[in-house]
Order: structure tokens, then sequence, then C-alpha cells
């Protein structure tokens, strides 16, 4: 499902964990207890007319923790979603899962949908290595009119050029979401193989037992469009040929993303200055933790590489 798509690529808990317990100042890790704070680590999406689910929460924890040792979820967590328009609370309830990833809070009642352009807080508060920890989180979700309208191709060749020698690319148009000024695209080959990969490419050169090896750094890429204009209209994601490495029909999602989502992606992974220091990505969660909560709107379309 959507949601799901959203957290690959990102490994994002091991992303916000790590950003957080670095030392600065320095292009080297010492592992020390100096620079580690207790937080609670969120990550969790609204999609209007969705239920409250999926809400991944646990705790951080030292770089050189034996985790077996640790419970990452306090016993005693407490999580909430708060509809700001009426100040209406609803409890989350926690849903175990045999792999601690699928681990996850849901809401559970049916009295809550969310809407186009309003505004919800995720609230939590636990108990870390004794100290009681209060953590929150505002996302409005998009407004109304996002969609994708179709692409300029329902499939292509690998990499067909024009009459000035540039590769034709996959355009998929949208009608924008005001206010909405980032779109996320993730694109996911239907069948991913050393069979039907693109050898014929001039990125790689790669063996059938390569790609078999490296099967994960081909079938899953994402990419996005910003600062596009604030009001309703017309833009168009291009899908590039660094991403399409299979003879196969790809699922293209495109997400309408918040403003909380947009800054974490964008800084995730830039956590390193050139001087060595290290800094946090952007949360955008207040209080004890870190993380990202946010919103989207997604629609799909379906292209496809045949072979010539």
């Amino acid at each position: 499902m959507e949601m799901e798509k959203l957290g690959k690529g990102l490994s994002a808990l091991g992303c916000l964990l790590v950003a957080c317990l670095l030392g600065c100042g320095r292009g080297d890790v010492e592992v020390t207890n100096t620079s580690y704070e207790p937080k609670i680590a969120i990550e969790g999406w609204l999609m209007p007319h969705h239920k409250v689910e999926n809400i991944k929460i646990s705790r951080n924890f030292r770089l050189n923790a034996h985790l077996r040792t640790y419970d990452l979820i306090p016993d005693d967590l407490r999580a909430k979603i708060i509809e700001e328009s009426t100040g209406r609370e609803f409890p989350l309830t926690f849903q175990p899962a045999p792999l601690f990833d699928d681990n996850h809070f849901a809401y559970e009642g049916d009295d809550l949908t969310i809407e186009y352009g309003q505004t919800y807080t995720l609230d939590v508060t636990g108990t870390v290595d004794y100290r009681k920890l209060h953590a929150w989180a505002s996302t409005t979700v998009p407004e109304r009119g996002f969609g994708i309208t179709g692409s300029n191709f329902e499939e292509l060749p690998y990499r067909p050029l024009d009459e000035n020698g540039d590769p034709i690319n996959f355009k998929i148009s949208i009608d924008r979401s005001p206010g909405t000024t980032f779109y996320l695209a993730t694109v996911k080959p239907l069948e991913a193989s050393s069979a039907n990969f693109v050898y014929d490419n001039p990125f790689t050169d790669l063996t059938p037992k390569e790609v078999d090896e490296d099967i994960g750094d081909f079938d899953y890429h994402y990419n996005w469009i910003q600062n596009t204009p604030v009001g309703p209209g017309r833009s168009t994601v291009q899908t590039f040929w660094f991403v399409l490495w299979f003879y196969t029909r790809y699922e293209i999602v495109i997400f309408a993303a918040d403003a909380n989502y947009r800054s974490f992606l964008q800084t995730y992974d830039e956590v390193q200055e050139e001087d060595g220091n290290f800094h946090e990505p952007e949360f955008a969660v207040e209080g004890d933790g870190i993380g990202v909560f946010g919103s989207v709107v997604p629609d799909t379309i379906y292209v496809e590489v045949v072979r010539e």
C-alpha cells in the first residue's frame, strides 16, 4: 500500500537515530555516552480518507548498546492523534508483529476521518532511561485537487532518442494541490531480475550475477519536483532512464507532500558539514522527539519499458 512505499528508500529509523547520536566537530565518530539523550523516535504519515495506521514509535538508543537488552517501545508509551479543528483526541493502540520493523500504532475506531486541508497532531509520552518524555508533531494535510492526469507515453522502448539525439523520457502530468509545492515520485518495477535487466544501457556494465547480487540497488527509486507554483494548475514529473533498469511495467506513485515530509526527505542524509561537524536533519518534531510525522496525497500510474 502507499504508506508502506513511503518508508522504502529512506531507511528512516536508522538515519534518524544515528544522526542524533553522532558527536560534533570531527569527521570520525567516537562511540561514547556523552552525546546521548533519550528521545522518542517517530515515523508516520496521514492520508485523507485512510485509516490512521502504521505509525511507528519507539525510543532511541546508545551507539554501543546491545539492542537485545533494550525495550525499544517503552511499557508506558501513550500516543494519540489530536484533531486540531475540534480538539478531539483519538488514542492509538499498539499493534504487535513478529518482526520489530512491523510493529506500529493505529487508531482502531471508525469515528476519525482524515480530511484534506486539516491539521492533526501526534502526541506521544513515555519513559526512557527513567526520564518522562513528551514529543509532539503537527501536520496539515495537502488540499484537495492533486491527481495524475496522464503520461506522454504508456510504453517506450529503452531510452529512445529524439531528432536532436536527446533521450525521450516518460513525462507524467499532475494537477497540483493548492498550497503544495513538493511532489515525490516513487518508481517500482513490477518484475525485477537479471533475466529482464537492460544490459545495453549507458550507465553500468554488469554481468547477470552482479545484477542478482545488487538487485536491491535497481528495483526501487524515487525523485521529486519542488518549488512548483503555489496555486492550482498543471506540472510535469519526469522519469529518467537511470531509474528504469528493466524491461517491464513500472508502478509510479506520486505524492503531494506536506512541509514536514519535504524537509525530512531533503535533509535526512545530509547530516555532515564540510568541516566534519554533524547536525540533525529537520525533524519537525517538538519536545523530546526525533523523526518525521507528515501527510501526503497519493496517486498511481503505470508505464512500460518494452523490448524493440
